[in-house]
């Protein structure tokens, strides 16, 4: 018996999974393999990674046109996720897509990227900027969101994100957040924790 949704009309069958292309990324302790795939089902249209510990890698939209139509738009959301969260694509290994253009894609992804840093370099001289350099942190304007800074979360290997045009901050990580006073206090909080750590181990050994 068939299955139908709710209205009557007859569901639609799943396309097949289609291999788009896999990139061969330089994740800085090695290089890894990213295949990535699509398919279409119940008008979605979805881009995702079929590699190994890569479920979390993918992105969707409503189906429009052909499923090719949507790629370019979906593949350039995966690219930009890739380039944040794994590495940078070093070569490229064609499927539905030919070599050449996905690396177009990606080369777009990275001017669009860049243009964003730029967009956030004008905050350079806003108060929570000048207070995370003051404390000592290593932060940079972000090149993956408008109006953030990120810094690095004192004693951790995380970054918090700065909004200079509020001048607040927020670790995602610490789940801790507010404006200059409590970034100063945050700092300071983490600096004993690390230093009392460091001095228990010592006492213990």
């Amino acid at each position: 018996m068939s299955k139908h949704k709710s209205g009557g009309r007859a569901a639609e069958s799943p396309s097949p999974p289609e291999m788009v292309c896999t990139l061969v990324v330089d994740a800085v302790i090695d290089e890894i393999e990213v295949e990535i795939c699509c398919q279409r089902t119940d008008g979605v249209d979805r881009v995702f990674s079929t590699s190994r510990g890569m479920d979390w890698l993918r992105t969707e939209r409503p189906s429009v046109s052909t499923l090719t139509y949507s790629i370019d738009t979906l593949l350039f959301s995966m690219i930009a996720m890739c380039l944040r969260y794994v590495g940078y694509p070093v070569d490229v290994r064609a499927g539905l897509l030919s070599k050449k253009h996905v690396e177009a894609i990606i080369n777009s992804v990275c001017f669009e990227l860049e243009e964003i840093k730029k967009e956030n370099e004008v905050w350079r001289e806003a108060e929570i900027v000048i207070k995370a350099a003051h404390l000592g942190l290593a932060l940079e304007a972000s090149n993956f969101r408008r109006g953030t800074w990120v810094a690095c979360c004192p004693g951790t290997n995380h970054t918090l994100d700065l909004q200079p045009k509020r001048n607040l901050f927020y670790c995602g990580y610490c789940r801790v957040g507010g404006g200059i006073d409590k970034l100063d206090e945050f700092v300071a909080q983490r600096r004993r924790s690390k230093a009392a750590a460091f001095i228990g181990g010592r006492i213990l050994h």
